[in-house]
């Protein structure tokens, strides 16, 4: 039994929709006590579910957000890509998720009176990414940990990789997992890789075996040379230089200091190149900040509450007078 602080928050609700792929998404959201301060939307990351973020639910609407989030197709309770297999964590290209969130944020989400934000990790940070620069002007501000600028291949190089998908797409593989320790989920596996890549936390490490335990159609397993692929080329957009100078949106953006999953070098650049960044660097942090340590965690939220202070601010402050006549001719 998970502790009360990850399980299910009274008052959470859950939805579905289809998007525009004809894919059923499930979605959830969790309401502050009283009128909400602002709206924040939570991008996901690989492989991951709504149930594994109950507890930063908790965290934001106690601080006067109501919090929306979606499962990506292909993964929590959302509609898979492979029915003979639902476990694979396959890919048919970022920009149906990035319609989906669209979709979501226009269609579904119940916006409050204060400043939408969105809010990704890893993945979800990618495509927050993404979004930002393909749709500026929707949300008033972004919030990214650890975002999945480019992808880490431990045991492959980087450009074989590349190859072996390329191969896989010529020879119709792209639903087959990839060499090496895809498969499905593993309890044992999961325990080794959480400890070295995602959390020193033990009791959020926990998360993942639980959950799953209880609910066994939520298991991910490993990834398909099509989410390869598909990452590849969603990676060569977003890691142009124009691209992300052209990310306007105010941004806080995290980068652990024990980054094991996503290329640290390359969360670095486009913090250099998105104009309106406030980058933090956390050292000994792994990967997944919100799930890790509190002496971690608690760095990151306190630079997410002064960030959210600052967007409150900026979106309540009055208009600039317009004057009171026209130019001169």
């Amino acid at each position: 039994m998970l502790p009360a602080r990850f399980q299910e928050p009274a008052g959470f609700t859950t939805g579905h929709f289809k998007n525009t792929a004809g894919a059923d998404i499930r979605y959830g959201s969790l309401q502050p006590q009283g009128e909400p301060k602002g709206t924040i939307i939570m991008a996901q990351g690989f492989q991951e579910t709504t149930e594994m973020y109950f507890e930063t639910m908790r965290d934001l609407t106690a601080r006067g957000f109501a919090v929306w989030m979606l499962d990506w197709h292909g993964q929590g309770g959302s509609e898979r890509f492979i029915k003979s297999n639902p476990q694979k964590m396959h890919n048919n290209g970022y920009d149906e998720h990035i319609a989906t969130l669209d979709q979501f944020t226009k269609e579904i989400v119940k916006k409050s009176k204060g400043p939408l934000i969105l809010m990704g990790h890893s993945m979800g940070g990618h495509i927050t990414l993404r979004y930002l620069k393909e749709h500026p002007g929707v949300f008033d501000a972004a919030m990214v940990s650890s975002p999945m600028v480019d992808i880490q291949t431990p045991g492959f190089p980087k450009l074989a990789a590349k190859l072996l998908a390329k191969g896989a797409d010529l020879f119709h593989a792209l639903k087959c997992y990839i060499p090496g320790e895809q498969h499905n989920w593993d309890a044992k596996q999961e325990v080794i890789d959480t400890a070295e890549k995602l959390t020193s936390d033990p009791a959020r490490a926990a998360i993942v075996p639980a959950l799953y335990e209880a609910h066994p159609e939520l298991k991910m397993g490993g990834t398909t040379f099509g989410w390869v692929l598909n990452t590849f080329k969603s990676i060569k957009i977003l890691n142009d230089e124009n691209y992300l100078k052209a990310i306007k949106t105010p941004l806080l953006m995290t980068i652990p200091g024990d980054e094991r999953v996503v290329e640290r070098s390359a969360e670095l650049r486009a913090s250099e190149l998105i104009p309106n960044v406030t980058r933090v660097e956390i050292p000994g942090a792994k990967h997944d900040i919100w799930r890790e340590a509190d002496k971690y965690r608690n760095v990151w939220l306190a630079n997410v509450d002064k960030f959210l202070a600052q967007v409150i601010s900026l979106k309540n402050a009055p208009a600039a007078p317009k004057p009171k006549n026209g130019p001169k001719i």
